[in-house]
């Protein structure tokens, strides 16, 4: 254990001008800390470049923030006596280490604009005690590994509230509804704002059979069977002659629209009780088609079908965009997936969603 004294006349070193805003998120929070311990004064930002002369003459404790230059979203932190390192595998993974860092003194966000300050009997006159260090290794670019917030249309009303929520929480990546114009106003703002956290911005979620949905009234071979009636309330018959051409058609749309989003999620309707799909409850069964050719496959190959379909479009425009999927099971198929493709272990809304990646839905 050591201690973090904030009353000590902290410098803060960046090694770049881009990282000046989660310094300040960090000089800010010893500022206040400060405050509660009788001290009013913000400590200073210096670039690394420039500390030399100014800093080591005078032996001022220091905290260092670095960054590498890859996509991975990991950190560390390291407390000494008289210095704080933190360090990122990106700019998103230093912004979880300076967040994660607060945390441990004992800052928390439970909700959108609440912040709770830690509580004064915490520390012992100005010092905070901590352990020496902490990290989560994430240091590759794989995007199964990064922590997500799923919008919905009713929280999309107080985005700048959640964007900045999720920062904080130490989400890296938001996915919006395709009901949100990627080529509007309202989805330049919410990525501009996500881009000061150096928060991902990607699109999608319970969205497959959107993609096809304005289609199926005009070909009704489209909707899925059951019991021998066509049914246009759940997802759609993948098999039908018509449907693998209006996912292309539309996915091809909205991938041209997307330019900056590298991560897509499409997954099956959701329905049944508080949300949860049938996908979740008893394997897909009655979630699929059953008409006589959707009958030579299981729901999860059904899905694969309409998935593959997708990523084949996603491949062609940008090969370096990646599409998330769920099924339920985990039995073998012939039905090769997509190289584009990733599986989604867990959904949001269901038991154990941190492991599988995902954090919540707002």
């Amino acid at each position: 254990m050591v201690e973090f004294d904030v009353a000590k006349p902290w410098v803060l070193i960046i090694e770049d001008p881009s990282i000046r805003q989660p310094a300040d998120e960090l000089a800010r929070r010893i500022e206040i800390l400060r405050i509660e311990s009788g001290v009013k004064q913000r400590p200073p930002l210096v670039l690394e470049a420039h500390a030399a002369h100014t800093l080591f003459s005078t032996h001022a404790p220091l905290v260092i923030l670095r960054f590498g230059a890859g996509n991975g979203v990991g950190f560390s932190w390291r407390l000494e006596r008289e210095r704080l390192n933190i360090e990122g595998d990106s700019v998103r993974g230093l912004y979880n280490g300076v967040f994660d860092f607060l945390a441990n003194l004992g800052f928390c966000w439970k909700a959108p604009s609440l912040e709770e300050v830690p509580r004064k009997d915490r520390n012992t006159g100005h010092a905070y005690i901590l352990d020496e260090d902490h990290g989560y290794g994430n240091s590759t670019a794989d995007v199964r590994a990064k922590r997500r917030l799923l919008f919905t249309m009713q929280s999309v009303k107080k985005w700048e509230e959640w964007i900045v929520w999720a920062a904080r929480n130490r989400i890296d990546a938001v996915a919006l509804p395709l009901a949100i114009n990627p080529a509007g106003h309202l989805f330049g703002q919410i990525y501009k704002a996500a881009k000061k956290y150096d928060v991902a911005v990607e699109v999608g979620g319970w969205e497959l059979s959107n993609l096809a949905r304005h289609s199926l009234f005009l070909h009704k071979e489209m909707f899925r069977m059951t019991d021998g009636r066509r049914d246009k309330a759940v997802n759609f018959c993948p098999t039908a002659p018509e449907t693998i051409k209006v996912l292309q058609k539309e996915a091809k749309k909205l991938f041209l629209r997307c330019q900056d989003v590298k991560v897509y999620h499409f997954w099956s309707d959701r329905i049944g009780q508080k949300g949860v799909s049938d996908v979740l409850r008893n394997g897909g069964i009655n979630a699929w088609c059953s008409c006589p050719t959707c009958r030579a496959f299981t729901p999860d190959e059904q899905n694969r079908i309409a998935v593959n379909a997708v990523a084949d479009v996603l491949l062609a425009i940008r090969p370096d965009a990646r599409i998330s999927f769920y099924e339920a099971s985990s039995e073998k198929s012939d039905i090769t997936l997509r190289p584009n493709l990733f599986k989604v272990s867990r959904l949001p809304e269901t038991s154990g969603v941190e492991a599988g990646g995902w954090f919540l839905t707002t």
